[in-house]
């Protein structure tokens, strides 16, 4: 329970606080006045000091010069000049200046020690913050002593050329010391004024620091009542404090039990029965009870009570209906104000009249009406009866709004309970089944295919793993959206429940990937589902707007036969799977062992691939490409070769296709790039007639967004002119996205690279597309060369090739000529250039350099 307010203390306080603060502002202002007494003083001191010494420096000089006039000692003289350019600040003022006596200044002995820098006699008076009349004064004396010094050189001079007596009445005449009178005075004057200044600030500053320390001292006197007061009205405060502390913690036991009750029940039942309960037996309540709104008849009904009088609550009409009597009572007035009604004479309150038999029967003095909530919205009142008038004082009301809020704590409490296990059987269902189709998903894939297994190795029964990958599924999220793809998922996910068996199950691996789990099946049996699933995959799908249509690719394990465990078998399946991709799609396949070595040598390849660059395992060799009408070599073609410890030489044919798969064709496409274009600068700087360097880019490599940037990067980091540089093209990738290969041609057609179409025949060229590429050479593919001279389909292939590209203004290469009759034939179709073994197989560069030193030659 909260203390009640305590303002007197708080007054005092406050004015305890106001006071202290007082007392820190008069100290402070004390303190103030003091240092400006002191800032005074010290001001007066300095500004005395430099008044002095300008009479000081004076008299010293008046007193060298008559010393030189009197002995013709020269130091004197050089002591003269010194305090002259002391003064003027010419000379570094000594240290402890105020204190040299320059009579006791020898030539050999100790010199005055040097300060720091020079600074004039003047400028520190300016700097001293004396008066404008003052720093006039001290500048005509200044000016009269400028005059005596001229009378003083003139003095000594005499005495230089020894008329020591005109001299020494020069320093000592009336007019000598009528200027050093005028010297003087002003000194004297500024003197009188920095004292009678600095006297008058003190005794101004004085009175302030008096008024400081009256103020400090009964401020002070002040702040020591105040707490002593303070004190005794916090004792007393304390003593009252006491007897409601014992008051209170017998309510505070009432609440204790209640708390308990929130903790120990499990529903609102037992906790209602559980509050009015204990609010009776350990708050000294006569009877409680809670009631809870009907929302349909607006009426209150009652849940749970305890005490004296409960059969009254049997007949209870509580409504909440304002315009009949019991819908005017603690209750109605406590829900249509939304706060809690307190009713502290309960026998003679009007809102209580339609009750006061009741009440007089059993007692009851007063009562409250105390609403509850759940999410902000009463639902219910919680009534407490006491035997006592005004039982409801503060601190039972803190008590009892406590309560309440306890118990609406409790109600959200059991509210969330309900959430949670909601939320535990939606986790549970998201868990173990998709959230799209409502099949089962990856985990409960493998739960219950391990359990049909086992019913299958109990059974000694055969059983069927099947793995479903749509076909070119992305094209359909790509063109109409996911959601459309998600609705043919779902739709999908119905067919092919359909078509199982009790006991089979289909479950959504993720994407479009579907795993399919039968028993009792044999390889024909299986083959026969396959085909049925194919069926009902490729039966059109009306989506919205759209009618799509889909194929599907499946590949099959089958248990025992192809593995014992869910993981192997779910392996072999996607390995057949791939091979279906590979074939050309929608169709099914079984595991076979083949595909397992293929795939364990993929995956090998692929491992040892990762590695073949920084272990230097790769290395380019170099195919001459001749002309045909001079024999000369004209070209190069860069071909990459592998060679690794655990697998030896691996053919490119091999080794290619897996680097593009895994995504390494980039790192070493780029790395063959530049070790061609490295080498071929090299030729070029040893002397050797220039070739062009020919380079094959892979798909991926092609349909990189940077590539013109990159080869013009290489080609400027080289030092290759991009003449030297052809890059070949295969011919599918070229047609697979005609668009963005034109965009990429003209790039580096801008750039001056050259580009050609390799292995032309064996793809789908359009005449329509070839027209746009920026190409100027097509190679005739190999398998068209190797039989020409017998074959005659590919003789007239060849020509066909040859004539088309000549009529285009396309240059042609024949790769693949090993034969003196396919090159002639060549040669009479009038094809332009050739590369093959009948010229000479792909060399090392130190090879292919010595044949081009030939031809040099």
């Amino acid at each position: 329970m909260k203390s009640l307010p305590q303002p007197r203390f708080t007054s005092y306080l406050w004015a305890c606080s106001a006071t202290l603060l007082l007392v820190a502002a008069a100290f402070m202002f004390y303190v103030w006045t003091e240092k400006r007494i002191d800032r005074a003083n010290e001001l007066r001191y300095a500004s005395h000091n430099l008044v002095e010494e300008l009479r000081q420096s004076s008299d010293d000089l008046s007193r060298m010069a008559r010393t030189y006039v009197a002995t013709g000692d020269p130091q004197y003289r050089k002591n003269y000049q010194e305090i002259i350019d002391i003064r003027d600040g010419r000379a570094a003022r000594p240290q402890d200046y105020e204190n040299v006596y320059w009579d006791l200044v020898l030539a050999n002995g100790p010199r005055p020690r040097a300060n720091g820098g020079t600074v004039s006699l003047m400028q520190l008076l300016r700097e001293a913050r004396l008066a404008p009349d003052e720093l006039a004064l001290l500048a005509a004396a200044k000016n009269e002593s400028d005059k005596l010094v001229a009378v003083e050189l003139a003095a000594m001079d005499l005495r230089a050329g020894g008329d020591t007596e005109r001299a020494t009445a020069m320093l000592h005449d009336a007019a000598y010391h009528q200027t050093k009178a005028y010297i003087m005075r002003p000194i004297g004057e500024v003197n009188e004024n920095v004292e009678r200044r600095t006297r008058l600030q003190v005794e101004e500053t004085a009175l302030d620091a008096n008024l400081a320390r009256a103020i400090f001292m009964l401020s002070g006197v002040v702040l020591v009542m105040l707490v002593w007061r303070a004190k005794r009205r916090l004792d007393a405060e304390r003593l009252q404090a006491v007897e409601r502390t014992q008051r209170i913690s017998r309510l505070y036991s009432a609440l204790s039990q209640c708390n308990q009750a929130i903790v120990r029940s499990h529903s609102e039942a037992e906790l209602f029965e559980r509050i009015c309960r204990d609010v009776v037996d350990y708050g000294g309540m006569a009877m409680a009870w809670i009631g809870l709104i009907d929302r349909d008849t607006k009426r209150i009904t009652v849940a749970t009570s305890h005490g004296v009088g409960m059969e009254y609550l049997d007949a209870l009409e509580v409504s909440l209906n304002a315009a009949s009597p019991e819908g005017r009572g603690p209750i109605g007035l406590s829900y249509h104000s939304g706060q809690p009604y307190w009713c502290q004479d309960y026998q003679h309150a009007p809102e209580t009249a339609h009750w006061h038999t009741h009440g007089e029967r059993y007692g009851w003095a007063s009562s409250a009406a105390i609403p509850l909530r759940r999410d902000g919205e009463i639902i219910g009142f919680f009534a407490p009866y006491s035997s006592a008038i005004n039982a409801f004082d503060e601190d039972v009301r803190q008590l009892l709004k406590e309560m309440t809020l306890d118990i609406e704590f409790a109600l959200k409490n059991f509210d969330r309970e309900a959430v949670r296990q909601q939320a535990d059987q939606r986790v549970h269902y998201l868990a173990h089944y998709d959230v799209l189709t409502g099949l089962p998903n990856r985990s409960q894939l493998h739960q219950r295919a391990r359990q049909l297994l086992e019913q299958a190795r109990a059974s000694r029964a055969p059983a069927a793993l099947l793995m479903l990958d749509l076909d070119h599924f992305k094209d359909i999220n790509d063109s109409l959206g996911h959601t459309v793809g998600d609705a043919l998922l779902a739709e999908l996910a119905l067919r092919l429940s359909s078509c199982l068996r009790d006991g089979d199950m289909v479950a959504r691996l993720g994407g479009d990937e579907f795993i399919f789990v039968m028993r009792n099946l044999s390889s024909s049996e299986t083959s026969d589902v396959a085909r049925k699933l194919l069926d009902i995959i490729g039966q059109s799908y009306t989506v919205g707007p759209h009618d799509l249509r889909v194929s599907a690719s499946i590949g099959i394990s089958m248990y025992p036969d192809d593995g014992h465990d869910v993981e192997t078998l779910l392996q072999r399946a996607d390995a057949a799977m791939y091979q279906v991709k590979r074939a050309g799609r929608h169709d099914f396949r079984f595991f076979t062992a083949a595909m397992q070595q293929r795939a364990a040598r993929h995956l090998q390849l692929v491992n040892a691939l990762r590695y073949a660059l920084e272990r230097q395992q790769l290395h380019v060799v170099y195919q001459p490409q001749v002309s045909l009408k001079t024999g000369r070599i004209v070209g190069a073609e860069a071909l990459l070769r592998w060679t690794a410890p655990e697998l030896g030489a691996v053919s490119p044919a091999e080794f290619i296709p897996a680097a593009e798969e895994s995504g390494l064709i980039i790192p070493i496409g780029d790395w063959v790039l530049r070790q061609a274009v490295r080498q071929a600068r090299q030729w070029l700087d040893d002397g050797l007639p220039p070739l062009v360097m020919a380079v094959n880019l892979s798909a991926v490599q092609f349909r990189a967004a940077d590539l013109p940037h990159q080869v013009s990067q290489i080609l400027y980091e080289e030092g290759l002119p991009p003449e030297y540089l052809e890059l070949e093209l295969t011919e599918g990738v070229a047609v697979q996205d005609p668009q963005g290969a034109i965009a990429t041609m003209n790039a580096l057609h801008d750039r001056g690279i050259r580009m050609s179409i390799d292995d032309f025949g064996t793809g789908f060229s359009s005449l329509s597309h070839l027209k746009k590429f920026k190409v100027y050479k097509l190679k005739i593919d190999q398998s068209f060369v190797r039989d020409i001279s017998t074959d005659a389909e590919d003789k007239a292939i060849v020509s066909a090739i040859i004539n088309m590209a000549r009529s285009l203004g396309l240059t042609t290469i024949a790769e693949g000529v090993e034969t003196v009759e396919q090159l002639e034939f060549l040669r009479e179709q009038l094809c332009d250039e050739m590369q093959g073994y009948h010229i000479s197989k792909p060399l090392p560069p130190q090879e292919f350099e010595a044949l081009l030193s030939k031809q040099r030659d």
